[in-house]
């Protein structure tokens, strides 16, 4: 017989096409999770009479099911009774989208090019089918046995979890994972025994190949995880060098070639067609929707200047995952990964990961980040593709990363399998442009928000004391009887709990932050005008009206509120009461506000045209020629704010034209 694709023989591929034709048609659409079987022999067994009993039952069933569930049923595929019972022990009821759309594909031995938001399950996208295929084929086991199966991923992190997902769902075919920074010899071993399903990164899997240990002239499937990474100037050699042996040129009788990302730019597709049949299946879950970034996250901005970004970070983590969250912080050098992790204001314990880290102890770092022993990550992009690491609250990115597909990745660490998450990207005025392009491209709107105000770390810190206070013993309370009545009678007993709570939270004082750009010893505040206005100058205006020169003086970093119904601008801490105090008699409104408020323009780092504005607007008061200076430096103000949107976008083309150039020369990564 001739042999057909991935070295199945053409009676087989038509059996298991055929197999794969008839259990893709549902067989019952009210019970799921192959529990259809053992339904209908107990309802042989049951008297007419209670038979209406179960068609009720079922539908009850029916309606509790959503329609993800209902395509995603165990029932409606060919996989094993075994295969099943292990994915529930992995917590996985039925298929995800993705999952539902490539099964069909991956398991007829089709070429397929496959890409899906992050989180949204991919791994198992190709394990599931591939497994199900290799365990109804296979052959008698023989030791030294090759590879029937490679996958190939960009990080020594992400081999190691794909193939732990590998692992998790069969008991008969022998899985290996090959990567840089551990022992030869236990790899060696795998190889004598025979490996049916081969995962590692391109350095070491080359190494194997290079000495002749590792023969791959048997391989039925390829699988490239991250393919746009996989594919990019860095390992596209290397993949060159691995695949040689297994892929004749135009040949039908290549290996079956997977490829998956969350991210795949047009020119992927050009670059992938060398490893494909000359028909292959696309399956896109993203496509030309808007946004690129999973929808289950919520994307926040803060403005923060370099020197203070530290602090206000510990702060974020307080406010948005509290001491039980769990939260990862993306750095871009290793230097700033270590800095962050080492400074006092990252109150939570935290570790890194990061390259230069041994990898026994890298592997320490995440399994601990998964049990929660520590609450905290702070890594580089090494942590930021196809982890997935249940329950993180929160990603942190300390300013907004070079390229789209890196923010895509990073922000994907939250918010996976159905879980909401949040993702809060700190910039400075001059990475605003950056931050735009990041906006246009993801397809995402960033909601600009302040650092987080004294009462919001307050009842952050509250809460945790409280809930500390849950952990205490009865036998322990006993002891502080005397003392805690003491108290009461010294203090009184609100007073008393107050100053217990703070103490127990850490938090003997607060030192206010400016909500517009972080930094210490400001208060920000609104001015709320009865209507709208044209531009701050009218604000100035009425503050110069009101207030003593004095006053006005210590106002800064002044912005036009969302709507021009107002403006908010800092000053210091000890000025907030007098202003205040001194402003009565008018139809505007001088407060405090809590949270900073929606923006129609941001404070750019740049105080001249504040200076200008004021000091136009003090003169202003003396006579006509002051208010037209006013206005003069109201229109500068304005023809900086488009010059300086102008040089964004100059600088968004020449990032975008260093990215080009990368693909096409530069310098090779080798990565292991």
């Amino acid at each position: 017989m001739k042999e057909k694709l991935n070295g199945d023989t053409e009676e087989g591929c038509d059996r298991l096409s055929d197999e794969f034709s008839k259990s893709h048609k549902p067989r019952r659409k009210d019970l799921s999770n192959g529990d259809i079987d053992e339904h209908e022999k107990r309802s042989k067994r049951v008297s007419s009479l209670n038979s209406s009993t179960h068609k009720s039952s079922d539908n009850k069933v029916e309606e509790t099911l959503t329609r993800e569930q209902k395509e995603g049923a165990f029932s409606n595929f060919p996989i094993s009774e075994e295969t099943i019972k292990l994915l529930k022990g992995r917590g996985v009821t039925y298929l995800f989208p993705i999952q539902v759309k490539t099964f069909g594909p991956v398991y007829e031995g089709k070429d397929l090019i496959a890409q899906a938001r992050t989180g949204t399950g991919k791994t198992f996208s190709f394990a599931i089918p591939l497994i199900e295929r290799l365990q109804r084929n296979q052959e008698t086991i023989k030791k030294s046995r090759s590879p029937k199966v490679l996958v190939l991923a960009p990080t020594r992190e992400l081999a190691n979890q794909v193939a732990k997902d590998f692992k998790d769902v069969t008991r008969k075919l022998s899985v290996a994972c090959f990567y840089g920074g551990t022992s030869y010899q236990s790899q060696i071993n795998h190889i004598r025994n025979g490996i049916d399903i081969l995962v590692g990164t391109p350095g070491r899997i080359k190494d194997h190949l290079q000495s002749g240990r590792l023969d791959l002239s048997k391989l039925r499937h390829v699988v490239l995880d991250e393919v746009d990474q996989m594919l990019d100037l860095g390992f596209a050699e290397q993949v060159e060098d691995i695949l040689h042996e297994s892929y004749k040129t135009d040949s039908e009788d290549n290996p079956q070639t997977l490829l998956f990302s969350a991210t795949c730019p047009q020119w992927v597709y050009k670059v992938a067609k060398k490893y494909m049949k000359s028909r292959y299946e696309q399956v896109d879950l993203v496509g030309k929707m808007t946004q690129k970034a999973a929808t289950t996250v919520e994307h926040l901005a803060i403005q923060c200047h370099w020197s203070q970004r530290p602090a206000v970070i510990g702060d974020v983590l307080q406010v948005y995952s509290g001491s039980e969250g769990r939260a990862i912080i993306f750095c871009e050098t290793k230097k700033n990964v270590t800095e962050m992790a080492m400074n006092p204001h990252i109150k939570q314990n935290a570790q890194c990961l990061h390259g230069d880290i041994a990898q026994s102890q890298r592997e320490i770092t995440l399994k601990g980040f998964r049990e929660g022993s520590f609450k905290v990550l702070v890594a580089t992009n090494v942590a930021a593709r196809g982890l997935d690491i249940p329950e993180v609250d929160l990603v942190i990115q300390s300013s907004p990363p070079q390229d789209v597909e890196s923010y895509i990745h990073r922000s994907g660490r939250t918010g996976r399998a159905g879980r909401t998450g949040i993702c809060i990207c700190f910039y400075q005025p001059r990475e605003r442009g950056q931050l735009r392009y990041v906006e246009q491209k993801a397809g995402i709107t960033f909601k600009r928000v302040g650092v987080p105000s004294t009462m919001d770390l307050v009842k952050s810190k509250s809460m945790d004391a409280i809930r500390s206070l849950a952990s205490v013993s009865y036998a322990a309370v006993d002891f502080f009887r005397p003392s805690a009545q003491r108290l009461i009678e010294e203090k009184g007993a609100v007073d008393a709990l107050a100053a217990a709570l703070a103490h127990i939270s850490g938090a003997s004082s607060f030192e206010p932050r400016s909500l517009i750009t972080s930094d210490k010893g400001f208060v920000t505040m609104t001015l709320e005008s009865p209507e709208e206005i044209q531009d701050v100058s009218c604000a100035w205006k009425e503050l110069n009206r009101k207030l003593s020169s004095n006053a006005v003086s210590q106002i800064t970093r002044m912005c036009l509120l969302k709507g021009n119904m107002g403006v908010c601008f800092d000053v210091p801490t000890t000025e907030s009461e007098r202003l205040q105090a001194e402003w009565h008699d008018s139809d505007w409104i001088l407060s405090v506000p809590a949270k900073l408020p929606e923006i129609e323009e941001y404070y750019d780092g740049n105080t001249s045209s504040n200076s200008r504005q004021r000091s136009g607007w003090s003169s202003g008061r003396l006579g006509r020629s002051g208010r037209s200076g006013g206005r003069s430096g109201g229109r500068s103000g304005r023809q900086s704010r488009q010059g300086s949107r102008t040089g964004s976008r100059q600088d968004g083309r020449r990032r975008s034209g260093n990215r080009n150039r990368s693909r096409s020369g530069g310098h090779k990564r080798n990565f292991d």
